[in-house]
């Protein structure tokens, strides 16, 4: 009886551990689909993903918000006549070092369209930032737009970084179609 108990419980308590897999975060978002954005009165003109909203702030400065996200991007317009370009590029400086402050890594991708007189910039901030993007665009003659991401989270990259690679393409999207007037 003793034997065949101990084989019992050798071959019933004997199996495999089957190891479960990772889990991972699968965060999807809309095909990007884009609309032409005019303001009235300014001097600029691009296209801007239909899953945000562009909202006026000032007479040319525009917020895109992103509900869907939690998220707005803040674009603001500069007439070079009446600031001078060397400040804006020192602001822009400036703002990236402050919000770049704990972070492991900056990616910085400049754009350049000769044709239409667009010289920018996107800068990636990798790591916990209030703030992981920012970017500006220039002619260098007469106009300048600069611009921020903002969520209204706390600043966790690893939860944030889908959402922040799906705006950083479309700020690429405002780069690559922005022109003046």
């Amino acid at each position: 009886m003793k034997r065949i108990f101990f084989l019992a419980v050798l071959f019933l308590g004997c199996q495999h551990q089957t190891p479960k897999p990772n889990a991972a975060l699968a965060l999807s978002y809309p095909v990007a689909q884009y609309n032409d954005f005019i303001p009235n009165k300014c001097a600029y003109r691009f296209m801007y993903n239909e899953v945000s909203t562009p909202v006026r702030l000032s007479s040319c400065g525009i917020t895109l918000d992103y509900p869907l996200l939690k998220a707005k991007v803040y674009v603001t317009y500069f007439d070079l006549s009446k600031t001078a370009i060397d400040t804006l590029f020192m602001d822009f400086e400036k703002r990236v070092k402050i919000f770049g402050k704990g972070t492991q890594r900056i990616n910085e991708n400049t754009y350049e369209d000769k044709r239409k007189e667009v010289l920018g910039s996107c800068v990636t901030l990798i790591g916990d930032s209030p703030s992981n993007l920012h970017f500006f665009a220039t002619d260098t003659k007469s106009h300048f737009i600069s611009g921020s991401l903002l969520f209204s989270a706390a600043p966790n990259y690893d939860s944030l970084a889908p959402a922040i690679i799906y705006i950083r393409n479309d700020i690429q999207k405002i780069l690559e179609t922005l022109s003046w007037q």
